[in-house]
C-alpha cells in the first residue's frame, strides 16, 4: 500500500470551520443625519435647526438666540437642558444595539468649517445614552465624542454622564482636522472611551483623552444615538442664525 493510501493528504482547512469565533461585521461608517429619522428636544430655551447636505455628509446647525448661558446648558452640569437630536442606535445591518452586547462605537468628525459663534464656547458630541429625553445628567446614562468649536480652534474631547453629574476632558492640542474617537461597551459597562485628532494627516503630540467607568447599567436596553450642542458651563451668548458645520459618521464593531 502506498504511503497516500495509509495516511491520507489533508487538504486546505475549511472556511466553515475557520469562521467560527468573533463576527466583526459590518464596518460601514454610518454618516448621520439629524435632520431625518431623529427626534430633537430642546429642553430650555437653547435650540437649533439642521440642515444636511446629502452630496457631502456635512450637517449645518443654525443656532437660536442665547442670552446668557446657564450650567443646565453645559455636558458637565447636574442639569440637561441642552438641544440634543436622538434615535435608537444600529449597525450598518440595521440591528438596534442594546445592553446585552459587546461593540466598539467609532466616531470621526470631520470637515467642519471655521464659522462658529464669536462669543459662546461651544461643545458639541455624538456618542449613546440609554435615556436621549432625560433633563438631569445621571438619568442620561451616555458617554460620547465631542468636538470644541471656541474661537475657530477644534478641539476634541470626550464627555461621560453616568453618575450625578457628568465629566468632560478636552485636547491640549488644537487645529485638528479630523476628530476620531471609541465608545468601548462590554454587556453593561463601559471599559473606555477615547478620544485622538488628526492634522494634515498626522496625530499631534499631546493630542488624545481617555476615560473609563465602572458603572452598570440596565440590562438589555436599548442604545440611541445622541447629537447634542452645549455651551461651557457659565459663559457664552449666541446670536440668532450663528451657524457652524461638521461632517458626523459613526461605525459598529460588534466583539461578541
Amino acid at each position: 500500500m502506498s504511503i497516500s493510501g495509509m495516511f491520507p493528504i489533508a487538504g486546505p482547512p475549511s472556511t466553515a470551520a475557520a469562521s467560527s469565533g468573533i463576527d466583526v461585521l459590518p464596518l460601514e461608517y454610518i454618516n448621520i443625519d439629524p435632520s431625518s429619522g431623529f427626534s430633537k428636544l430642546e429642553p430650555d430655551a437653547m435650540g437649533y435647526e439642521v440642515a444636511h447636505n446629502a452630496g457631502t455628509g456635512v450637517t449645518t446647525f443654525t443656532m437660536d438666540a442665547l442670552d446668557p448661558g446657564n450650567a443646565k446648558y453645559s455636558f458637565t452640569g447636574t442639569g440637561a437642558e441642552y438641544p440634543r437630536s436622538s434615535k435608537l442606535l444600529v449597525d450598518s445591518a440595521g440591528t438596534t444595539m442594546t445592553t446585552a452586547d459587546s461593540f466598539i462605537m467609532n466616531v470621526r468628525l470631520s470637515l467642519y468649517d471655521n464659522t462658529v459663534p464669536a462669543n459662546a464656547d461651544l461643545r458639541m458630541g455624538v456618542g449613546l445614552c440609554l435615556d436621549p429625553t432625560a433633563t438631569t445628567t445621571g438619568a442620561f446614562d451616555g458617554y460620547g465624542v465631542t468636538l470644541r468649536t471656541v474661537s475657530g480652534s477644534r478641539k476634541g474631547g470626550i464627555v461621560k454622564m453616568d453618575s450625578s453629574s457628568g465629566s468632560m476632558s478636552t485636547m491640549s492640542a488644537a487645529g485638528n482636522t479630523v476628530v476620531f474617537g471609541q465608545i468601548v461597551r462590554s454587556a453593561r459597562k463601559n471599559p473606555i472611551v477615547l478620544a485622538y485628532g488628526e492634522t494634515s494627516g498626522q496625530m499631534p503630540s499631546n493630542s488624545y483623552v481617555d476615560s473609563t467607568s465602572t458603572v452598570e447599567l440596565a440590562a438589555t436596553t436599548n442604545w440611541s444615538l445622541w447629537v447634542a450642542v452645549t455651551i461651557a458651563t457659565t459663559s457664552g451668548t449666541i446670536n440668532a442664525s450663528e451657524t457652524f458645520a461638521v461632517k458626523m459618521d459613526y461605525q459598529i464593531v460588534r466583539l461578541s
